[in-house]
């Protein structure tokens, strides 16, 4: 029996919790022991609960934002709930090299693997769904965001990364070497809610929100975080009503850039076209009801959004950071512009609506992304790793 212990910081509404959540579900009970430990207080953590079988450990010290003294707790903490989880697990009979520590997200891949070095754990797995550190960031932030990674890239045994660009980003950067165990696999997540959306759920729902038929509609689903830079969408979306004046735009997600959203959207006179939904559950349904998925993202590392948004039918408009590019093709699917540029962002927008360009191909393309196929392939990497040993590199 392998015992393997995800760990991410806090379970938000977003790709990397999601698919943490869903593999903690759907590993292979009779092959392995599985624990999720993590930071409480998010939107998730009531999924979490409802997975009956799972080992949940919270940790209330860890959080996202960097904070000296409540890390150093943390890692305290994370430490010794490692060392008893593996203490535990050769307690009752299991191969003590059965063990993996597979950590997700920057704060809780830093100082998960620190931890994990720390108790003598024997398999440390880290995926990289983006980077704490992006161009454009404060030097002092980028510098030492990129040093906490180098530190801890030598107690890492391997890398999985979401899109292929990530990858090999980390190499450049020189977090992978050749002492790595490096594999891509995809961020999934379950189709068919996207492909099967009921027929009369576009109207149904555009008359909940109060929205005509006719209503050109884009969604964008996404925190109201720096990341995801909604004040550049909020300024595209000001340049797009010159050309389709009657456009809505639908954002689901909540987070810290709330308010300054909401003064954004007044100061330009929005209220009422750019909607702030919050949280919501039926994103499926929303893309249904919407004719243009839009993400202003200044780094990702592949959102999920864009796969969802060509499972729906519906084309992507976005930036070309990151894993993007892997999947939306110019004019086939979607377009892509540089982050940071409200206006190219309108243009595309506006080609978009008028355009609609959606490739049929892709519902066999995005087959890679399927949810158990990806908790599938991290079973094979951990077996890989159970039976092969490989030694830390560094």
């Amino acid at each position: 029996m392998i015992r393997v212990v995800h760990l991410i910081t806090q379970l938000e509404l977003g790709g990397a919790q999601e698919n943490t959540l869903y593999t903690c579900e759907h590993l292979d009970r009779s092959r392995f022991e599985v624990t999720l430990v993590y930071g409480p207080g998010g939107i998730l953590d009531p999924e979490a609960e409802r997975i009956g079988d799972l080992e949940r450990i919270e940790i209330p010290e860890l959080i996202r934002f960097v904070r000296p003294g409540r890390d150093a707790a943390a890692l305290l903490k994370l430490t010794s709930t490692l060392k008893t989880l593996a203490r535990r697990h050769v307690d009752r009979g299991h191969d003590p090299r059965a063990f993996v520590v597979h950590t997700h997200s920057s704060k809780a891949g830093v100082l998960g693997r620190l931890a994990a070095r720390l108790a003598g754990v024997p398999i440390v797995v880290h995926t990289i769904h983006g980077f704490g550190f992006y161009e454009g960031q404060a030097p002092l932030k980028y510098h030492s965001f990129l040093a906490a990674e180098r530190a801890v890239a030598p107690f890492t045994h391997a890398y999985v990364g979401v899109s292929r660009a990530n990858l090999a980003e980390a190499a450049a950067l020189r977090l992978i070497n050749s002492g790595h165990v490096v594999e891509l696999i995809r961020s999934g997540f379950p189709l068919e809610p996207f492909r099967d959306v009921a027929p009369e759920a576009r109207s149904t729902l555009r008359s909940e929100l109060g929205l005509a038929p006719d209503t050109p509609i884009l969604l964008t689903v996404a925190n109201l975080k720096s990341q995801k830079d909604p004040l550049t969408l909020v300024e595209a979306f000001v340049v797009l009503r010159r050309s389709h004046p009657s456009a809505v735009l639908l954002y689901a997600g909540d987070g810290p850039m709330r308010e300054s959203v909401e003064r954004a959207i007044t100061r330009h006179g929005l209220e009422g076209q750019f909607r702030l939904l919050g949280w919501r559950k039926d994103v499926p349904e929303l893309m249904a009801a919407s004719d243009v998925v839009v993400l202003a993202s200044r780094f990702e590392g592949l959102p999920k959004t864009s796969v969802q948004a060509l499972a729906a039918r519906r084309p992507f408009v976005g930036t070309r950071v990151d894993g993007t590019p892997e999947v939306i093709r110019e004019g086939k699917n979607g377009f892509l512009v540089e982050p940071r540029d409200p206006v190219s962002l309108a243009r595309a927008m506006a080609r978009a609506l008028d355009e609609k360009p959606v490739d049929p191909d892709d519902q066999r393309r995005i087959l890679d992304w399927d949810a158990d196929r990806m908790v599938r392939a991290q079973e094979g990497l951990y077996v890989r790793l159970v039976r092969g040993g490989p030694a830390v590199s560094g």
